[in-house]
């Protein structure tokens, strides 16, 4: 198990992984299925992981919810990269320029959601802010659950759990701004949907 700190156009991470190299095609592979296609990745020395984030480190190692050789440790940017000096982090790996020609397999999302279905945190990040359509139903008001699950071409979330997932959306929803100056006109959701890459398009 290696720890990285990545740099991507959405600001630091941190990750584990049992992969043995930052630039091996599996690993790269499973980044660009969570939206990452082109960063610098850091190895920090897990020992330093493990000191600074305590009980959390334990709970990600012990997290069934997440693929076991790669997982999110931590992606609140500022947190990251004030959490580790430029001395601890290893030199550099870049992201290969091309992309892969070979279609990747599609890793499951997981995540969080809240009592009304909005996806608070998710392997891939870009979907954070999406809603589950029709909602999940929860029990009780001011809960949040785990969930993991796949999405096929249409957008249709399939292989969920909890079961209840099964035949949902997964939508984003966003506002325009038309003209007379109106900003609260939404627009019509927007679908997440497998594409040809193993990851997901928002369309």
């Amino acid at each position: 198990m290696i720890a990285t700190l990545i740099f991507a156009g959405s600001g630091p991470i941190l990750v584990l992984t049992t992969f043995k190299s930052l630039d091996s095609p599996e690993f790269i592979q499973r980044l660009a299925a969570r939206g990452i296609s082109k960063f610098i990745a850091h190895e920090v020395p897990i020992e330093l992981v493990q000191k600074r984030y305590g009980v959390r480190f334990s709970a990600v190692l012990s997290d069934l919810s997440q693929a076991d050789d790669l997982r999110i440790m931590d992606i609140d940017g500022h947190h990251v990269f004030s959490s580790f000096s430029f001395e601890e982090m290893g030199p550099p790996v870049f992201s290969k320029s091309s992309a892969p020609e070979s279609p990747m397999e599609t890793d499951l999302v997981w995540g969080k959601v809240d009592e009304y279905g909005n996806l608070l945190e998710s392997s891939y990040l870009p979907m954070v802010g999406s809603r589950i359509v029709p909602p999940i139903s929860l029990g009780s008001a001011g809960l949040s659950k785990q969930v993991h699950f796949k999405l096929n071409a249409d957008g249709t979330i399939f292989d969920g759990s909890p079961e209840e997932l099964n035949g949902r959306k997964l939508v984003l929803y966003g506002q325009s701004s038309p003209p007379m100056g109106r900003t609260d006109t939404p627009t019509p959701t927007r679908t997440w949907r497998l594409n040809r890459r193993g990851g997901w398009t928002c369309e």
